[in-house]
């Protein structure tokens, strides 16, 4: 059913071509990736450094459907692009799958806690841009093989084989493989070391049924060595190939406050997900007070009533920081791109937060007994509501002319898609549509450029 349910949503996607959002410049256009599984090709995946940064999992999959599509249609985009999409939609099963299964072995983790939160992860809207554009095969890869660390993990810790040990370690390498992203997994296995595992000494998570496996804080931290190092050197790997992050273009003062608001603007977009947009544009130094107070003290409450929760329910202590501690490495604070934040970032920290929801959601709902008749009325209506929402999202990402329509008609002041879609109506020969889509990005240019002075001169 999870899957029958993803598919349905994500039906429009067969009818999706590749935009002019990285998709050209990374597949399309690029002769190592359109020339197959070749010698040259599958070396040059593996040892090149070019930025936005190393990826050479991603790049050998997408190898795999140029050679794949040069096989069935010779010189056929729309072989190609078809075929990108049904391996993104392939992983993007797969992870809900092994959501799935990872729910159903957590305390607590009945058939329908599971089917929940595998559920709202397949069909959540945000998650579109994930699957959706071609390029973010990278997100489905990362985060299929970072459950699979997640899982090994839990086996080495049930069985204390070194064998599980070794497969968590190869499984976050290959995720790092696909995207640096995962560079908070230890602290995530620490977490989990808290709930389920109940491995900190005197921790008071541990039911009485659980014997007495508790250990220090430092000698967990002392296990995962191995994770710390691999995760060390690929940060710093990418932090030298990463381009555009910076800190000389946009103060560190503007970042935290955009980071403040962000995660507002994360909480608040999971529960009401619409309208979204491709890239929501950075406000550079006119943020808004009222977003940054509203999301600071979204994450001060929050954080002290799961603080003052902890001891009852260590699951939303493990949920909530689970989707706290790895959104921050994207929130923010290393610029790189146009955006203040995007949907694609919620793709992995998304799991916290729905279990720490759905576990929530159930208990109050047990405590109210509330009839099961009415509770399931609810999240049915919820998961259908998400998937309607869904299949209108991927529908945007068609093309680009109707991907960047979008995102101007959602966004204000949006400078990085007014540029797009004035090249992309270009090429369509609708020269008087796209002048005048460059020229308001001109406008925005220069009222950019007008502000910075401005804040020089103070």
């Amino acid at each position: 059913m999870l899957v029958a349910m993803t598919w349905m949503a994500y039906y429009p996607v067969w009818n999706n071509g590749l935009v002019d959002f990285d998709d050209e410049v990374f597949i399309t256009q690029n002769e190592h990736v359109c020339g197959g599984l070749a010698v040259d090709g599958c070396s040059w995946a593996l040892f090149n450094s070019e930025p936005p940064y190393r990826m050479p999992l991603t790049w050998l999959t997408l190898q795999c459907d140029a050679e794949l599509s040069a096989r069935i249609a010779p010189g056929s985009a729309r072989s190609l692009s078809q075929i990108v999409h049904a391996q993104n939609l392939l992983w993007h099963s797969v992870n809900v799958l092994l959501l799935f299964g990872l729910c159903l072995r957590l305390p607590g983790g009945t058939y329908g806690r599971a089917f929940l939160v595998s559920a709202f992860f397949a069909i959540h809207p945000m998650h579109v841009e994930s699957v959706a554009w071609g390029i973010e095969r990278k997100d489905v890869l990362m985060c299929a093989f970072g459950l699979l660390s997640v899982r090994a993990y839990l086996r080495f810790v049930e069985t204390r084989r070194s064998i599980f040990y070794v497969c968590a370690l190869v499984a976050l390498a290959l995720s790092l493989a696909a995207k640096p992203m995962l560079l908070t997994m230890p602290f995530v296995l620490l977490l989990l070391d808290y709930w389920p595992l109940h491995r900190l000494r005197s921790t008071s998570s541990a039911p009485p049924s659980v014997p007495d496996r508790g250990m220090r804080f430092f000698p967990l931290m002392l296990e995962k060595w191995p994770f710390f190092v691999l995760v060390f050197l690929v940060a710093l790997e990418t932090m030298q190939t990463r381009s555009g992050t910076s800190l000389g273009s946009i103060g560190l003062f503007d970042r935290l406050m955009n980071a403040l608001a962000g995660y507002g603007w994360y909480v608040s977009t999971t529960f009401w997900p619409t309208p979204l947009a491709a890239v929501y544009p950075h406000p550079h130094g006119n943020w808004s007070w009222e977003a940054s107070l509203a999301g600071a003290g979204l994450l001060a409450s929050a954080t002290a009533l799961v603080l003052r929760q902890t001891r009852v329910r260590p699951w939303l202590f493990v949920g909530w920081f689970w989707f706290v501690g790895t959104l921050f490495p994207l929130i923010g604070f290393a610029q790189g791109g146009p955006q203040a934040w995007a949907d694609r970032f919620s793709y992995w920290p998304h799991i916290g937060l729905f279990i720490a929801l759905v576990w929530g959601a159930t208990e109050i709902g047990a405590r109210l007994k509330i009839p099961v008749p009415v509770a399931r009325a609810f999240w049915a209506a919820a998961i259908v509501g998400l998937m309607l929402l869904t299949s209108i999202q991927v529908r945007y990402w068609r093309d680009s002319v109707m991907l960047w329509e979008h995102t101007v008609a959602v966004t204000r002041d949006n400078l990085y898609a007014h540029e797009r879609l004035s090249l992309a109506y270009r090429r369509q020969g609708r020269i008087a549509e796209a002048d005048f889509h460059m020229l308001e990005a001109n406008r925005l240019i220069q009222t950019r450029i007008e502000a910075a002075r401005h804040r020089f001169r103070n």
